[in-house]
Parts: structure tokens; C-alpha cells; sequence
């Protein structure tokens, strides 16, 4: 007898970490969605998203996951010969003994800015064999004929963190911190700079250095993942490497759920929903809450509706070191309301900073 297919369902930040999340408690959306979680077996799993992803995919690798040369995998800029680091715009935010990260969601960068700035930056660096690459408007890279040997932190840990504590360390550690001052100075005298503050924008005052691994350190096992469903180019990269299918995230989950029925039992699945990630670094959490009715109303509970008639196992990642398995058995109970006795602590399944 075959087993049943799997939906691993990765939506960072669909549980938080929320600045605060008193107000919260009252909430009729979320007190019924801490209901769903219940109901479900929670286990352990990575915070990070990319631990995440390599854990599906069966990757080990002692050194940053990949996500640079595995987003330019699937564009027009890939080099085999050259390494890869994301080079991303942000905005640091002094204060006395810190300095906090805004990313390019809260920036909105024009093409035209982006292109000016990497054009002075790739100047600046030919000269170290370093290159500038502009994907898209708030995606930098930075080729290297060197293997760069870093550990490093992603961006979506790094926002509104202080980041005096997040900077690349390793072996290559020192030479990267330094190019990312020099980097800083010419951001910071940059005429895009002084007309973006002269309008009341935030500056693109530095760069944020992440995901340098290289895929030939990669211990790559067989994998049983059939399709990644995701809008992020590093997905799609990783699906041509696995050798898997990519699917965009189409515009209704029943384009999706159509798809996934005409797959194959057996299968397993990736979809990646990255929409709620940035929303949690606000203090007010009215935008994270209308974000996550739209992802719980349009996707998920269609999802789980849908997976219960069809014996496939979900898993949900929120991307906060917990995961969540519904089984057809936890479809039974899903939608049958708590008995008194049963309290469900908020604190338990949505997190605080």
C-alpha cells in the first residue's frame, strides 16, 4: 500500500514573532486559528527558513546555505566559475551603542537608484576582482573569483535587530567587514543618498552580506520532494539543482490544489508563502493581522480542507522552531470547537520578540 502525499508548507512568520502580543489575546482570528494549531502535532524543527529548506531537500553543508548562487542559478548572471554573496540594500538606523536594520520593504528603492549606486560600488571594487549584480531592485549580489568563507546571518534575522552582533564572521571574516565600510562610505556620499534625503526618504546607507556558501560544499542526498511551489528566485534555483519542479505561486489556491491532485500519490510537495515574514518586525500588528487572514481564508484552510478529503499530511514550518503535522486523524477534530476545560495559551503557539 502506497502512503499518503506530503505538503510541507513553509510561511515564515504566520506565528510571529510579534513586537507585542497582548492585544492579541481577544482577537476573534486569532483565537481561532490557535485553535486550528492545537489540534495539530507540534514537534520541534529549525528557526531559520533556510535550515528548513535544506532539511526538505536532504543539503548538509558546514558552512551558509547557498541562498546567493542558488537565487543566480536561475537567472541570466550565473557564473559557474565565480562565488556569490547577497550584497542587499538597507538602512541602518544609529542609536548610541547600536545599529538597527531597516530592509529594502521599507525603502522603496527605484530601479534606476539601484542601478546608479551598484554602478559605483562595482568602480569602486573591480580593483579586488569583485563585481556588482543588480536581480532586481532590492536584491545586490557580489561575484567574487574567491570562495568566500563566511558565516553569516540572513536578512529576515537581521531586520530591526542590532546588527553590531550579526556581522559576517569566519575565516574571510575581516577583509568582508572591511569592504562593507568602504562600501558604507560611498553609499553615505552618494548623490542618490543626498536626493533621497533631501525628498524625506530613508537613505540606502549599507549593505546587508549573507548566504555565501558554495554548492560544491554541499552533501546532497536522494530527496523525495517532487515540486516547489514559491516566488523566491533562491526556490527556484534550488528546484533546477534538485532536479524537481517549480511552480510559481499562482493567483488563487484552487490553480494550486488542481495541480496537486494531478500529481502522482506519493508525492511530496514544498510550497512557500513568504508574504507575513516582513510584517512582523512592525510594533503595530494591525498589517500583520490582515495579511494573515488573507493567508489562513485563501490558502491554508482551503489547503487543509482539501488535504483531509484527499489523505495528504501537511506539515506547516512558521518558521520559529516549532512545526505543525495534520494528519487525516487531526482533520476529524479541526473544526469542532474547544471544550471549557480546554485553555489554549496564545503565548504557546504565536511568539513575542
Amino acid at each position: 500500500m502506497s502512503r499518503s502525499s506530503q505538503l510541507h508548507i513553509v510561511i515564515p512568520g504566520i506565528c510571529g514573532p510579534l513586537a507585542e502580543i497582548e492585544t492579541l489575546k481577544s482577537n476573534p482570528l486569532i483565537k481561532a486559528w490557535v485553535a486550528v494549531l492545537s489540534k495539530a502535532k507540534k514537534s520541534v524543527a529549525p528557526k531559520s527558513c533556510n535550515d528548513i529548506i535544506a532539511s526538505l531537500f536532504s543539503m548538509q553543508s558546514e558552512r551558509d546555505f547557498p541562498s546567493a548562487v542558488l537565487s543566480l542559478m536561475a537567472s541570466e548572471h550565473y557564473d559557474p566559475s565565480r562565488f556569490y554573496i547577497h550584497a542587499d540594500p538597507v538602512h541602518l538606523q544609529a542609536d548610541i551603542d547600536a545599529a538597527y536594520l531597516r530592509s529594502s520593504d521599507d525603502l522603496a528603492i527605484a530601479d534606476e537608484e539601484a542601478t546608479s549606486l551598484c554602478e559605483t560600488l562595482g568602480q569602486h571594487f573591480e580593483q579586488d576582482d569583485l563585481s556588482f549584480i543588480v536581480l532586481d531592485k532590492d536584491n545586490w549580489f557580489i561575484s567574487s573569483k574567491d570562495k568566500i568563507k563566511l558565516q553569516t546571518t540572513t536578512l529576515s534575522d537581521a531586520v530591526g535587530r542590532n546588527v553590531n552582533f550579526l556581522l559576517p564572521k569566519g575565516e574571510d571574516g575581516v577583509r568582508w567587514r572591511q569592504c562593507l565600510t568602504e562600501a558604507q562610505m560611498l553609499l553615505h556620499t552618494h548623490e542618490v543618498n543626498q536626493q533621497r534625503e533631501d525628498s524625506g526618504l530613508m537613505s540606502i546607507n549599507s549593505l546587508w552580506l549573507h548566504g555565501s556558501g558554495d554548492l560544491s560544499d554541499i552533501n546532497k542526498k536522494a530527496h523525495s520532494i517532487s515540486s516547489i511551489c514559491s516566488d523566491q528566485m533562491m526556490l527556484k534555483g534550488l528546484a533546477d539543482f534538485s532536479q524537481c519542479d517549480h511552480l510559481e505561486v499562482p493567483a488563487s489556491v484552487d490553480i494550486y490544489l488542481n495541480t496537486l491532485l494531478t500529481c502522482p500519490q506519493s508525492a511530496d510537495h514544498v510550497l512557500y508563502l513568504h508574504d507575513l515574514e516582513h510584517l512582523t518586525n512592525y510594533t503595530d500588528t494591525a498589517p500583520w493581522l490582515s495579511a494573515l487572514a488573507k493567508i489562513l481564508d485563501n490558502w491554508l484552510y482551503p489547503l487543509l480542507h482539501t488535504a483531509n478529503k484527499n489523505n495528504i499530511q501537511v506539515t506547516l514550518y512558521p518558521c520559529d522552531g516549532k512545526q505543525y503535522l495534520f494528519s487525516r486523524f487531526d482533520y476529524l477534530k479541526l473544526w469542532r470547537k474547544p471544550k471549557l476545560w480546554q485553555k489554549h495559551r496564545l503565548e504557546d503557539y504565536i511568539s513575542s520578540f
